[in-house]
């Protein structure tokens, strides 16, 4: 594939660490990061559809009375259930609808977690938390996020011991998190050298 040279700035500024391309070689490294591009670019769109819907869905709930909406949720017309799209039009209301937030992050997130993000009390500063946590790649689970948007409340009230330790806890559970991720990028890069091995040799006979 040729490649752009605005193409070429965008796969240099792609952060592969050493963990990520020991023993590749160079073809199976743009490889990868040809791959990242499109990948971000998908998760982008995931983003930007949630958001849609959400904005889709609060427009059909203004402009119908309370009766016909909740007989909308249950009649099975769209392809969700009732639980996801009162989620997504909690967010949307609360906070979602007026904000700027880069469509990739709100992929990584469930329509449910996006609803907590809007609960009673929860800032656009604790919002910012659980959107650097995920820029970080922490894994975010809908308890890790009530946690963030709620949980300080509960850690004002704790022995600052117990704080420490659960600062230990959470840089552990990041350690383990980050070796996961590092053993399945691993995975992938052998499989890709595979793909790459066999193309080569399709190549060759061709």
């Amino acid at each position: 594939m040729e490649l752009s040279p605005t193409e070429v700035v965008d796969l240099a500024s792609i952060p592969l660490n050493s963990e990520v391309t020991k023993g590749l070689v160079p073809a199976q490294v743009e490889y990868v990061k040809e791959s990242v591009v499109e990948i971000n670019e998908e998760l982008s769109c995931v983003g930007q559809s949630l958001r849609a819907v959400a904005a889709n869905l609060s427009d059909i709930k203004s402009n119908i009375k309370p009766g016909n909406w909740r007989a909308f949720l249950k009649s099975g017309a769209i392809n969700c259930s009732e639980r996801f799209a009162v989620d997504l039009v909690s967010a949307y209301t609360n906070w979602l609808g007026r904000s700027d937030i880069n469509d990739n992050l709100l992929a990584s997130l469930t329509p449910r977690s996006l609803a907590l993000m809007g609960s009673k009390g929860v800032t656009d500063k604790e919002r910012q938390k659980v959107f650097e946590a995920v820029g970080n790649g922490e894994r975010m689970t809908e308890a890790a996020v009530r946690d963030l948007v709620k949980g300080h409340k509960k850690k004002r009230n704790k022995s600052s011991k117990k704080t420490e330790s659960e600062k230990i806890k959470s840089l552990k559970e990041k350690i383990e998190t980050y070796k996961k991720i590092i053993n399945n990028l691993q995975e992938e890069n052998k499989k890709l050298s595979k793909l790459l091995s066999n193309r080569e040799k399709i190549d060759s006979l061709v």
